[in-house]
């Protein structure tokens, strides 16, 4: 069952005219693209008339916006802030990596995430909001929690937002990547794991609390722009 098809079979009620228009769309823009997407197709899909099509959505460029902007909040169902903040690394990372690879591996978004991204050039506020709702919302949760292993001494997190980026890249981007350029992805729970388990492990030990570097003076500054000034400053004696 397709997105559309299974939030119009939660409604008790016969569709609206509407709401078959929304589900004939959202079918059509996933299965064949919003450029190959008439108006003319989503009324005969909807088995509406054209007249019915307009008097709801004024442009095809309208009923796109609206049906993908309501369809990005599927990216963040089930959402990853539920996972408990206080469990433990390894823990937590495993929990958060198996949420993200939940959504990525699932087709009906994956299909979500290749429309948008197709045509985020010509909408980019619709990219925004799904940045924000889905992976951008992992990404701020995810680096919440770093920033306050940090603080406790658990973990070492010099850059809470670019350790959780990379988390988030290592996990996600051996399916992920494939996924957008071919359509395919290995999908086997065994694969799914190995992921997981390389990531975390990786993850942990690069993140580890004995390479604090506590022979160093406490800065705001990022660890690229320190090493940056201490080399200016070598030349400088020089």
């Amino acid at each position: 069952m397709n997105i559309a098809a299974g939030k119009i079979a939660e409604l008790e009620d016969p569709p609206t005219k509407r709401e078959q228009i929304v589900e004939a769309a959202c079918r059509l823009f996933l299965e064949n693209g919003y450029e190959l997407t008439s108006m003319d197709a989503v009324a005969a899909e909807a088995n509406v008339s054209k007249r019915t099509v307009y008097s709801h959505f004024q442009s095809k460029e309208l009923l796109f916006t609206d049906i993908m902007e309501d369809m990005c909040h599927l990216f963040g169902e089930g959402a990853i802030d539920t996972i408990d903040s206080q469990a433990a690394p390894e823990e937590f990372l495993r929990a958060a990596a198996h949420f993200l690879l939940a959504k990525v591996m699932d087709p009906n978004l994956q299909a979500l995430m290749r429309a948008i991204i197709s045509q985020v050039g010509g909408f980019p506020a619709m990219g925004e909001k799904f940045w924000l709702t889905g992976p951008g919302a992992f990404q701020a949760v995810v680096a919440d929690y770093l920033r306050a292993q940090d603080t406790a001494g658990v973990l070492t997190v010099p850059d809470a937002a670019v350790s959780a980026s990379l988390f988030q890249g290592m996990v996600a981007g051996p399916h992920f990547l494939p996924m957008i350029f071919t359509g395919a992805a290995d999908r086997s729970p065994e694969t799914i794991e190995t992921t997981i388990e390389s990531a975390v492990s990786l993850f942990l030990a690069g993140h580890n609390v004995s390479s604090r570097a506590v022979d160093l003076p406490v800065t705001d500054k990022s660890p690229i722009s320190t090493l940056g000034s201490g080399n200016q400053e070598g030349k400088d004696a020089d």
